[in-house]
């Protein structure tokens, strides 16, 4: 089965173009079967939210249930995750999260002010997969975070430009695990980068475990497929 490990959706994400029950549709039209909501997870859009953070908590998660109601009318399933990013951090890395519950978000929010180890041991401890989103997205000010302190790197990305030869060269220096998303924003990027995964995924704790197993095999945005060993 597809999985896009990456998604914004409004109203969290406020660069995203369409809502939580507006985009499975896009998916099930792409012919991928599943996708993490992984909205952005700071302050610049959480705080659009509410003022309160328990609020701003009820509200990310709020969003991620319609958005899973949605894609059960087309067929598609949505997975909970987030996109954090550390403010205290030199470059502000982002860091999607697999594995996270809904639960455990809740009762830890916020997560964006923890030091980058920090963040690492909080998910070694709950088994999350923290990967380092678009590492080599130079024109936005992003580069590699402290490889010690993180699961894996995205290597195929298909919002603005993708370094995928420099993730490569990352991931394998490093033995770091690879992943693939679109970080949609827009509903034309559906498709356009992913991971093939056992049908046996249904959720995020199932895909967790499944790219902790591996082979890793990603998709970019010109449908070319790419295998762990190949990459």
């Amino acid at each position: 089965m597809k999985v896009d490990t990456h998604v914004h959706t409004l109203p969290v994400s406020l660069c995203a173009t369409k809502t939580s029950e507006e985009l499975p549709a896009y998916f099930a039209a792409a012919g991928v079967d599943a996708f993490v909501l992984t909205n952005h997870y700071y302050p610049h859009h959480c705080g659009r939210l509410s003022d309160d953070l328990t609020e701003q908590a009820r509200l990310y998660v709020d969003a991620f249930h319609r958005c899973r109601e949605a894609g059960k009318t087309c067929g598609v399933g949505v997975y909970f995750g987030c996109e954090v990013k550390l403010i205290g951090e030199p470059h502000t890395p982002e860091f999607l999260l697999i594995g996270i519950s809904e639960e455990l978000f809740l009762a830890t929010y916020p997560l964006y002010t923890k030091t980058q180890k920090e963040l690492f041991d909080f998910c070694n401890e709950h088994d999350i997969l923290m990967i380092q989103a678009h590492p080599f997205r130079a024109e936005q000010g992003y580069e590699p975070a402290d490889t010690r302190y993180m699961h894996g790197v995205e290597v195929h990305n298909s919002q603005f430009i993708p370094h995928p030869e420099e993730t490569h060269a990352l991931a394998k220096a490093h033995g770091l695990m690879m992943t693939a998303g679109s970080d949609l924003h827009r509903c034309e990027q559906a498709g356009m980068a992913y991971m093939v995964v056992p049908d046996t995924v249904v959720d995020q704790f199932t895909l967790r475990d499944a790219l902790k197993k591996g082979p890793w095999i990603l998709c970019d945005q010109h449908g070319v497929m790419y295998h762990e060993e190949e990459l």
